[in-house]
């Protein structure tokens, strides 16, 4: 992935995770997005009784801050990481986790097909993975594979008929994964894990993300304004029906 906006401004917390969880819980507007996503998260998962929760790909996230009680993984250690652990291979015991939850992590499975073999396995019986993923709407594949491109240049493509991802960088992924697997191939997903139930739930993070510049490329517009945006957007659920970035997607273990 580019270590540069445009070949020309540093993307200065992409390879330094802690830089980039130090700037969401030191920046406003950062912040109050990724504490109300883990809120949508909880949200979605309101008819379980917690046990053990467990998030993947929490390096670079404020989840610690927020929900402290989470079990969080990922491929790299860092702050707020518990343990080096990939989504392939969660080392925890069967039928243990009834929460486990990814915000923009699970296009950077390698092996999706292991990682749902796993989720059968660890799941409680109607325990619940939740992922927070890249939309499929129009406006979001003409962000992600020309506005974008040079913003956060990691393909969407959604002529991949492979799920598995060959890249040897843990931050390329595939944007178009939540798409491919769940909507794309949803029959083949449904014969290869029956007792695996998807539900698409509400899109979320419109434009004021995009003004942002994001985590890594956070640039210098204020937190007050785009706080007072993103609310805004929020308040019309058919603005963010159109221009939403980012959807849940939940799935249930029968």
């Amino acid at each position: 992935m580019s270590s540069k906006l445009f070949g020309v401004i540093p993307r200065n917390t992409l390879d330094k995770p802690d830089s980039a969880t130090q700037r969401i819980i030191g920046d406003r507007f950062l912040n109050e997005l990724f504490t109300d996503e883990l809120q949508l998260i909880r949200e979605a998962a309101s008819d379980l009784e917690f046990g053990k929760v467990l998030e993947i790909g929490a390096a670079g996230g404020n989840t610690k801050s927020v929900w402290p009680e989470v079990t969080t993984t990922d491929v790299r250690m860092s702050i707020g990481v518990d343990k080096v652990m990939a989504a392939e291979i969660i080392s925890e015991k069967d039928n243990s986790i009834s929460l486990l939850f990814g915000m923009d992590a699970l296009h950077h499975v390698r092996e999706p097909e292991k990682h749902f073999q796993e989720l059968q396995r660890v799941l409680i019986s109607n325990g619940v993975a939740i992922y927070i993923e890249p939309n499929w709407n129009l406006f979001s594949r003409f962000c992600f594979k020309v506005l974008l491109k040079y913003l956060h240049p990691e393909p969407y493509n959604t002529k991949k008929t492979d799920w598995n991802l060959t890249d040897p960088d843990p931050m390329m992924g595939n944007q178009s994964q939540a798409y491919n697997i769940f909507v794309r191939d949803k029959e083949i997903f449904e014969l290869k894990y029956p007792n695996l139930i998807v539900e698409i739930l509400q899109p979320i993070k419109g434009f004021a993300f995009l003004l942002s510049g994001g985590v890594h490329t956070r640039l210098p517009i204020p937190s007050r304004l785009l706080i007072w945006i993103y609310r805004k957007e929020n308040n019309s659920q058919k603005w963010i029906s159109t221009f939403g970035l980012g959807r849940l997607v939940k799935i249930t273990k029968r």
